[in-house]
């Protein structure tokens, strides 16, 4: 899991953001040019209605003039769109994109992992063949990066007041199940137990686990619901890396986590 350096925050160019922003701004300009079409078209409709000739025939040119113009913009707008979107979501472009966005205007710190992106609790995949994203298990067409990135803040923010009881319960139950036969309740292994659910590891990987551990930790008193006080323990000098989760916070502070007991 990485994440994004000083060198990766430059805004990428050629990107999804951008090219959806310029062929934005050319359909705003035919929408400008449609709506005066509409207007000259109410007008004419309304002069028939009320019997006024001389507005309609005034009305019913200019319908006519601005139609050969508006068909002809359209025309020319549509051919401009050129950007290969199912190579961009084939390639890395796409997750540099949106975790520039995501750190530039939102201040949200989305982490890769591998092909995908995690920003807790979501994990985001690409299905270049149909043009969309997946965010967790909801596929996604709205793949715009700006949209994106405000779409994974949104969860971020949701999640932060829900589902995170369901996640201490689960820790509790982990916890209880393993410590008989272990002297320290290792955080990676309650992910391998986890991961004997069938396709929970495919939903759920180890980075996307570590920032539901962060969550837990970042409220600061976490309980169950029968009161037991959730407590994470941290690496000593003899931990192996291996057993060791790393989490970036979100004022950036890289925090490692080893264990997990319960009070």
């Amino acid at each position: 899991m990485r994440e994004l350096n000083e060198q990766d925050r430059e805004a990428p160019t050629g990107g999804l953001e951008q090219a959806l922003a310029d062929h934005e701004a050319a359909v705003t300009a035919l929408v400008r040019q449609a709506t005066a079409f509409t207007g000259a078209l109410k007008k004419w409709q309304k002069a028939c209605h009320q019997g006024h000739i001389a507005l309609r025939q005034k009305s019913a040119e200019r319908a006519c003039e601005l139609a050969p113009l508006l068909a002809q913009a359209t025309s020319e707008v549509g051919p401009t769109w050129e950007f290969d979107v199912e190579a961009y979501l084939t390639g890395d472009s796409w997750r540099a994109e949106i975790q520039e966005i995501a750190a530039r205007e939102l201040s949200l710190r989305v982490l890769e992992e591998g092909q995908t992106l995690i920003s807790s609790p979501v994990v985001v995949r690409a299905q270049s063949s149909q043009n969309c994203l997946v965010l967790g298990k909801a596929k996604w067409p709205l793949i715009r990066p700006s949209v994106v990135a405000t779409e994974l803040k949104r969860l971020r923010d949701r999640a932060a007041g829900q589902g995170t009881q369901d996640f201490v319960e689960a820790l509790c139950g982990a916890f209880e199940h393993l410590k008989p036969s272990r002297q320290v309740v290792k955080l990676k292994d309650v992910y391998d137990l986890f991961c004997l659910t069938p396709g929970w590891k495919k939903e759920n990987p180890l980075g996307a686990f570590a920032q539901s551990v962060y969550a837990v930790h970042r409220l600061g008193a976490a309980t169950t619901r029968k009161g037991r006080r959730c407590e994470f323990i941290f690496p000593s000098g003899n931990a192996k890396e291996r057993d060791v989760l790393s989490v970036i916070a979100d004022d950036g502070r890289v925090i490692r986590y080893y264990g997990v007991e319960f009070a």
